[in-house]
């Protein structure tokens, strides 16, 4: 199945500040639990030129899912960025996510000339973590409680995607 993908605008806001309300979401990422509208208002219309922000959309286009390619300021970092991604609740399990971080690959490999991708991921979350592994990320290493969630620090995992010559993958 497939899915609308476009990039992200204020006027997501509500469908966003849903997303990351829905407690797998909250559970699976850096974000505190009851993001308000204006969060979402303000970080939408504040992104900036370095973060390339994407949604999956439903029939309605309604945004289903959020993802971003972030590159760093570091001029010597240029050919690298970390990547974002997070899938209402109601929409795991059905694609989406591949969809779209296919999409933000996609738009990393070929528009934007990245070689290094890495995200941040949590060690118990064994459905992203096959997901990345099935795209070609790899784990780099595994940060000990790094994350304060649920009342208990967990584990994170680093993981990267590496591609072209300078990188001896393809």
């Amino acid at each position: 199945m497939s899915y609308p993908i476009r990039r992200a605008d204020v006027a997501d806001a509500p469908a966003l500040q849903a997303l990351f309300s829905c407690p797998s979401v909250v559970r699976n990422s850096l974000q505190l639990p009851y993001p308000s509208l204006s969060h979402w208002q303000t970080r939408l219309a504040e992104l900036p030129d370095s973060t390339h922000a994407l949604v999956a959309c439903d029939a309605e286009d309604r945004a289903i899912a959020y993802g971003a390619v972030m590159r760093p300021p570091q001029l010597r970092r240029a050919h690298t960025a970390s990547l974002a991604l997070a899938v209402h609740e109601d929409w795991q399990g059905k694609g989406v996510g591949r969809w779209l971080l296919g999409a933000l690959l996609e738009y990393a490999d070929n528009w934007l000339g990245l070689t290094r991708l890495e995200l941040h991921v949590y060690a118990d979350n064994e459905r992203a973590i096959a997901l990345y592994r099935q795209l070609g990320f790899e784990e780099e290493g595994r940060l000990r409680a790094d994350s304060f969630r649920d009342g208990e620090f967990v584990d994170g995992l680093l993981m990267a995607r590496l591609r072209g010559p300078l990188c001896g993958r393809s």
